[in-house]
């Protein structure tokens, strides 16, 4: 399965969550900034996009880790209302 969300990272601690749990997940996820790709689950990618604006963000994996990662997502205020 595949899902496309959107995600905003405001803060230094939202930045730490977000990598913290995609690390954790056994999912593929792919973050774009609208010109760049990057993995989900390095530090260093992520850095390197333009964090001021909302994130596209797509995971890939088994239906119930997906849906149990975008759920810490929303427990965690990052996801924006599509």
């Amino acid at each position: 399965m595949k899902k496309d969300v959107k995600v905003s990272l405001g803060c230094k601690s939202q930045i730490v969550q977000f990598i913290n749990m995609n690390s954790k997940s056994s999912c593929e996820i792919d973050v774009q900034d609208g010109h760049s790709f990057i993995d989900g689950k390095s530090i260093v990618g992520l850095l390197s996009l333009n964090l001021y604006r909302p994130l596209d963000v797509t995971v890939i994996g088994d239906d119930k880790k997906i849906t149990n990662l975008i759920k810490d997502y929303d427990t965690h205020n990052l996801l924006l209302a599509e």
